[in-house]
């Protein structure tokens, strides 16, 4: 009989892709977290070939991974929401840049732009009205709270949601 033998390289590869998320049908439920407006989503593969399709308004957008398993149901998993103060070209472009490691990226960023390269789909919506883009990105964070995302804006009044994905 073989000895007992862990493989500590392929644990730890497979420990960096442990990801938490929060699933709180109270959150997607809540009247107050619903945006009524009919939002007309668009999906493109992220690489740098489809920057040229983008937008150069201003709008919402979100990475979600897509792991592309065939003969399974659809499955994806949102990593992170934002909105642009330019255009959604120019923030394409800026995460194009971090994650080639241009300037200074951020490290959650990063990581997800380069683990998951070839399954991540940017979706994004163009929304003509700066205030709206703040309104609506404030309701989806509070709602699905990408665990990307440093920044909750329910969490500084809601001290359950306060470092979530610290523990």
């Amino acid at each position: 009989m073989a000895a007992y033998n862990i493989d500590f390289v392929k644990k730890g590869d497979i420990l960096l892709h442990i990801r938490k998320f929060l699933l709180y049908p109270k959150h997607w439920e809540d009247p107050t977290k619903q945006i009524t407006t009919n939002l007309k989503w668009k999906k493109l593969k992220f690489t740098s070939s489809n920057k040229a399709k983008v937008p150069k308004q201003i709008g919402l957008y979100c990475f979600v991974v897509n792991p592309l398993y065939k003969n399974f149901v659809t499955t994806n998993y949102l990593f992170y929401i934002g909105q642009t103060q330019n255009s959604l070209f120019i923030r394409y472009s800026n995460y194009l840049d971090e994650q080639a490691g241009k300037g200074k990226p951020r490290a959650k960023i990063y990581e997800m732009l380069n683990l998951y390269a070839q399954y991540i789909d940017f979706y994004y919506v163009e929304i003509p009205s700066k205030p709206l883009v703040d309104t609506y990105e404030k309701i989806l964070i509070n709602t699905f709270v990408p665990h990307i995302n440093t920044s909750i804006p329910e969490a500084k009044i809601s001290p359950e949601l306060k470092y979530i994905y610290e523990h």
